[in-house]
């Protein structure tokens, strides 16, 4: 049966798609290149002081990741009795660990938005954690943050108007360029498109990204001790070294001391 007339040849027409896509890449390659290599430069040179700034934040943060990856590596593979407790929370746990190290570059590299944004979730998570253990969680139900611990609950606001880009001066706080140097008007305000370090955001941020972790360390203990044999619960060893991490992150002023 012969083709209407007028009706496009589909080889000539993915030909000329092939061609204009080609064209559009080939215009777009070097704008592309850049930004991606703008973004790359920037975000290594603020990991760079981000390193500098957490002084002995860093040693902590090896202990407490080496206590929760321990926990889990000592009942990898082991069979327990199912439970939706138990179910819940193990599901949890793993979407934490999951995200700990996107979190924990999103800070070093002084994408400080978006780290807010990932520590907010790792809080709710908490928080969701706290209500299975209080066997108030419900399914489907946003985590009630009243249940966190006092100074936790105090920053959620910010973190959720990081995570909703809700407030011109936290989102401006984070992208702003400083041009008083410049020969310009007065009153000019600069953007930057790249990442830029801040000591202060940078040291408080990990400082809670670590908190977290301690928090979920503690929701892991109990469900050990609930679910687990006695071999594979938290013993004198998790706790040194819990107590170890705990008093750099106080050298450090950064947790409040006892």
């Amino acid at each position: 049966m012969p083709e209407p007339k007028g009706a496009a040849d589909p080889i000539d027409a993915q030909s000329d798609f092939e061609q204009r896509l080609a064209a559009c890449a080939q215009q777009l390659l070097e704008p592309f290149a850049t930004i991606r290599a703008v973004q790359q430069v920037y975000g290594a040179r603020v990991r760079e002081q981000s390193m500098q700034a957490y002084g002995r934040l860093t040693e902590a943060h090896m202990l407490l990741t080496g206590v929760l990856a321990d926990a889990i590596l000592r009942v990898d593979g082991k069979m327990v009795e199912a439970s939706q407790v138990g179910e819940e929370r193990t599901a949890l746990f793993a979407s934490f660990v999951i995200g700990m190290g996107l979190c924990e570059d999103a800070i070093a590299d002084g994408r400080y938005l978006q780290a807010l944004t990932l520590l907010r979730q790792e809080s709710e998570t908490v928080a969701q954690l706290t209500l299975i253990s209080q066997g108030k969680r419900k399914d489907g139900e946003a985590a009630n943050v009243k249940v966190l611990e006092a100074s936790l609950r105090r920053i959620h606001g910010d973190l959720s108007a990081a995570a909703h880009v809700s407030k011109h001066d936290v989102v401006r706080s984070v992208t702003r360029l400083d041009v008083s140097g410049l020969d310009l008007p007065e009153f000019t305000a600069g953007a930057r498109y790249f990442p830029a370090f801040d000591k202060n955001l940078a040291r408080r941020a990990f400082a809670l990204h670590l908190v977290l972790i301690l928090n979920v360390i503690e929701h892991m203990s109990t469900e050990h001790e609930e679910r687990h044999a006695p071999e594979d619960r938290f013993g004198a060893a998790e706790r040194n070294a819990v107590d170890l991490a705990a008093t750099l992150m106080k050298g450090e002023g950064v947790v409040e001391a006892d």
